[in-house]
């Protein structure tokens, strides 16, 4: 009996079953067969559990009738006994979160892992880590890869090509996984965007659609109008989930019909009369609309109408408004504010910003968005803060200077979720930046008083920023970090807390100092 077996018979249960197959046709059998009668539930789960513990114990190795072809010769030098034994603690879990440091410096130095990490390695199980692990893992991590299925995933993958296709690219992509047929699709765009196109429209009526999503979405690369007319027929796709991403393609295709359509319903929506902002809402929801991917249903928040309008005003670039009303984002943003729907109306700006990446709006909405999380009124908005996905468009020097003020002057209530932006810092974080961060937090702990039975560390946003601080931290800044810290004496639980949790801090650092001396060697 199997596992699932067990499992079956479980579920089914046994007064439902005239004769419940508890056999598992090991010597277990023999074992439990000596046990005093037992009910058959009892006797269910002894074997069950005694059983477990007999595959624990070890199988005997299956026999092959043609041993399988040794893997290539390593192509990669491998990594020092020091950097092993790094890489084997995070493994294992023991500062897992610099992992993808570790394996972006393995990978950069040219690099792979040991053998003996190879099953701990093979067993990573997120996505993005088994992108940051194939690279690194050799001719014989590959190899090795085939003897058990929860290491399939390598199957995913394509070693790095520098941009170029292998001689067997073609028969990768009629043969190969949905990740290694993407991979050839990406690799082609980028030097023969229509033959990569040709060779998605060959086979795009008998793919699946979980397929034909991640097919589809090769096409940013090297995205031009000869890619429109595929485009548009996909849009006629019956899974929504690919509808709902085709309509952001066609969108940066500026002469497609999709731009057209979507330009003409917004300037019905948003037009300019006598230099005043003028917002007609849709009264009802066109049919035709389906098509081009607007949903009728409103996401909470938000009415029906405004919420078509911010669907089709997010396809526009920004820059049309500016030519339309001959202002900068900061005024048109300021005249939309005093509109009864321009809440709805500053969010489809902020899509659109986001989706075309217009510069010149990011940081006028930014500031919008900002003040309005001082404010407690309600808004037609689908979303109360959009500031952590603007961040993301923004220069690094630019975020941080908005945070900054916030970080200095934490004590206000106003600036209460300064924590939360501190954690959408591009990384690594600037050293004018970290050293302003660390002397503030110094003032800050030695200001605590631990004692007080209303203070909790884990409420303390300074104590919630030492884990996003240890990574972010940039190197010329860990002698500083690593200083001893004005911790005041005190037996309480919450001098322990942030004991701890300075430990840990410091521990990570100490880590990441390891990591960049063993890779200068």
């Amino acid at each position: 009996m199997s596992i699932p077996q067990f499992v079956t018979t479980a579920l089914v249960g046994t007064a439902r079953q005239e004769q419940a197959d508890v056999a598992t046709g090991a010597p277990v059998d023999s074992l439990v067969a000596e046990l005093p009668a037992q009910e058959i539930e009892r006797r269910l789960l002894l074997r069950a559990g005694t059983w477990a513990t007999y595959r624990q114990a070890g199988e005997m190795a299956p026999h092959l009738d043609e041993v399988p072809a040794p893997a290539p010769d390593e192509t990669l030098p491998v990594c020092s006994q020091s950097i092993t034994r790094l890489l084997h603690s995070m493994l294992l879990g023991e500062h897992e979160d610099l992992l993808p440091t570790a394996l972006h410096y393995l990978r950069e130095a040219r690099l792979r892992i040991p053998y003996e990490l190879l099953p701990q390695a093979l067993s990573i199980r997120t996505t993005a880590l088994q992108a940051a692990v194939f690279p690194v893992l050799g001719e014989r991590g590959i190899w090795l890869s085939q003897f058990n299925p929860a290491w399939s995933w390598v199957k995913n993958f394509l070693p790095v090509a520098d941009g170029v296709l292998s001689d067997d690219a073609e028969t990768i992509w009629q043969e190969g996984t949905t990740g290694q047929r993407c991979e050839i699709l990406r690799r082609l765009r980028s030097f023969d965007a229509a033959k990569a196109r040709t060779w998605l429209e060959g086979v795009w009526k008998q793919e699946k659609a979980e397929a034909r999503l991640e097919l589809i979405k090769t096409l940013e690369v090297g995205l031009s109008s000869e890619d429109e007319a595929f485009l548009e027929k996909a849009l006629d796709d019956r899974a929504a989930s690919i509808k709902a991403v085709v309509p952001a393609m066609l969108a940066h295709i500026p002469a497609s019909a999709f731009v057209q359509r979507m330009t003409s319903r917004a300037d019905a929506i948003l037009t300019n009369v006598e230099g005043k902002l003028k917002l007609k809402l849709p009264s009802a929801f066109d049919k035709t609309w389906l098509r081009d991917g607007i949903v009728e249903k409103p996401q909470s928040g938000v009415g029906e109408r405004a919420w078509w309008m911010m669907q089709i005003l997010g396809c526009i670039p920004p820059s049309h408004w500016e030519g339309q009303f001959g202002l900068a984002p900061a005024a048109l943003i300021a005249m939309a504010e005093v509109d009864k729907f321009g809440a709805s109306l500053i969010e489809a700006w902020s899509r659109a910003a986001q989706l075309f990446d217009a510069q010149q709006w990011i940081e006028p909405l930014w500031d919008w968005w900002h003040r309005q999380t001082r404010k407690l009124k309600f808004r037609s908005t689908t979303r109360l803060d959009l500031r952590g996905d603007l961040m993301k468009h923004m220069p690094s020097t630019l975020v941080e200077s908005k945070v900054l003020p916030m970080m200095l002057n934490h004590t206000l209530p106003e600036n209460a979720d300064w924590k939360d932006l501190l954690s959408g810092l591009p990384s690594p974080w600037s050293s004018e930046f970290s050293n302003t961060y660390l002397q503030t937090l110094r003032s800050h702990i030695a200001s605590l008083k631990l004692g007080s039975k209303n203070y909790y560390p884990y409420m303390d946003a300074w104590f919630e920023t030492l884990e996003t601080a240890a990574t972010q931290l940039p190197p010329a800044c860990f002698a500083a970090a690593l200083a001893t810290w004005p911790l005041p004496e005190d037996e309480s639980w919450q001098h322990q807390q942030w004991h701890e949790q300075l430990q840990t801090f410091t521990n990570t650092l100490r880590i990441r100092q390891r990591l960049l001396e063993e890779f200068k060697k």
